[in-house]
């Protein structure tokens, strides 16, 4: 009797005999926030298991976070790019002053959801690969991000405009310009400083993410919170390209195929962490993470995002094309502007 194979039979077999194919390759990664989740709960599970069970123990990779490292954020990708590091998950709007277009997709007041993110990312993706490899001699392979970024204060306020002459942690050129514009001044520290800073009072506020802010105990000093987003916070996957290039191709594509996957389970769960965040925050809602704090929520007014598109109109977009320069502002418009149905004027 012949019997006939199906291609769901020819897969299974397939992968296996690709996965027996690769040869053995080690290296280390540096990961993103050590406390957060889209470390602990996609990077860390990603390299220590998902990659050695699909390459049948081929592949295998340290990974540690770059806070566990000395390092402040800003610094992964520059090292990375000069070939320090082989192969990070690198904070992109951390190192936005060195490099502006890292920014280009997540700048302050662009985006309202991870869905609107994930639709631009799709059309810049090609233009920011080439980009990297041209001038930074990085491979691209995919990208991570934290939810929605928003304001913590240590004081009440009503709303956006309550917050001229507070000092505020912001990260990223794009987040300080939003802040300068609303009337308060900028502060840059490192994510893990940002606590001590808050009980000390060198800060008023700072912006990261609802459930970061949480599991790192922004609370305990923080007692109001926004929950409108400011942006998001992108990690993007990157190599060195002089390192990429002596990988054995059948390892390249195996790791580009992977990443891939890592980023979609990265986008997906930073899509329901806002949400938790605020119930962890404020005890409005179930706290799967611990138990719930007291924040007061700042309901977002027609007023605040008034002035969220005012900031972004009249200080973020102006303050990128300048750091950025004419040729980045024309594919900016190209890409991002012509998805949007807005312009950059140069």
């Amino acid at each position: 009797m012949i019997r006939f194979v199906t291609p769901a039979v020819l897969l299974a077999i397939a992968a296996p005999a690709f996965a027996q194919s690769l040869p053995p390759t080690q290296f280390n990664v540096v990961g993103s926030i050590g406390v957060l989740t889209p470390y602990t709960r996609r990077e860390v599970p990603f390299w220590t298991v998902d990659v050695p069970k699909a390459s049948n123990g081929a592949i295998k990779a340290q990974i540690k976070p770059f806070t566990e490292l000395g390092f402040k954020g800003p610094e992964v990708f520059r090292l990375t790019s000069q070939g320090t590091l082989q192969l990070s998950h690198a904070v992109l709007n951390y190192s936005s002053g060195e490099v502006p277009i890292n920014e280009a997709v997540d700048l302050a007041g662009l985006t309202g959801s991870v869905e609107e993110l994930q639709k631009l990312l799709e059309v810049f993706r090609p233009h920011l690969a080439a980009e990297f490899e041209r001038k930074h001699n990085l491979k691209l392979l995919g990208f991570g991000t934290y939810h929605a970024q928003v304001v913590y204060c240590r004081d009440a306020f009503t709303g956006l405009a309550d917050l001229k002459g507070r000092k505020i942690r912001a990260s990223g050129a794009s987040q300080q310009a939003f802040v300068q514009h609303i009337g308060a001044s900028p502060l840059t520290i490192a994510f893990p400083e940002v606590q001590p800073a808050l009980a000390q009072g060198v800060l008023d506020c700072a912006i990261t993410g609802a459930l970061s802010g949480y599991k790192s105990k922004w609370h305990e000093t923080a007692k109001f919170i926004s929950p409108m987003p400011v942006n998001f916070g992108l990690i993007a996957h990157v190599a060195n390209l002089t390192w990429w290039k002596g990988l054995d191709p059948a390892v390249q594509a195996f790791l580009e195929k992977e990443l891939r996957k890592l980023e979609a389970d990265v986008f997906a769960q930073a899509r329901g962490e806002a949400a938790v965040g605020i119930a962890c925050n404020t005890g409005t809602g179930a706290c799967p993470e611990g138990p719930p704090a007291a924040m007061k929520l700042v309901a977002v007014t027609p007023a605040d995002d008034k002035l969220r598109r005012e900031a972004l109109e009249k200080a973020v977009l102006p303050a990128f094309a300048k750091r950025c320069g004419a040729e980045c502002v024309a594919l900016w418009n190209d890409t991002i502007g012509k998805a949007l149905g807005t312009r950059i004027s140069p």
